[in-house]
């Protein structure tokens, strides 16, 4: 694949149309964001156009990933620590 558009329907559809952190359930605002850095325009164009290395994530969450925004990012890192461990979340 080498279609950026195609890529994004792809992860779209996987993640349900929702955000992909875990326990989120934003379905507005939703972005692609590379799990492995690919560099100004894509240094590795494998890993910019696999689906393995994407992931679908609401601006707050992408923000958070990218490290624009720190607000409440501790909850949010627990979050998503707790969905990999499979544990459940206290309130």
């Amino acid at each position: 694949m080498d279609n950026l558009s195609e890529l994004r329907e792809l992860a779209l559809k996987r993640a349900n149309y929702a955000c992909e952190w875990a326990y989120c359930t934003d379905r507005n605002w939703l972005e692609m964001a590379h799990i492995l850095g690919i560099g100004m325009g894509g240094r590795d164009k494998a890993s910019k156009y696999d689906i393995n290395n994407v992931a679908i994530l609401c601006k707050r969450h992408h923000d958070i990933y990218d490290g624009k925004t720190v607000s409440g990012a501790k909850r949010d890192y627990r979050d998503l620590l707790m969905g990999y461990l499979k544990r459940e979340r206290s309130t």
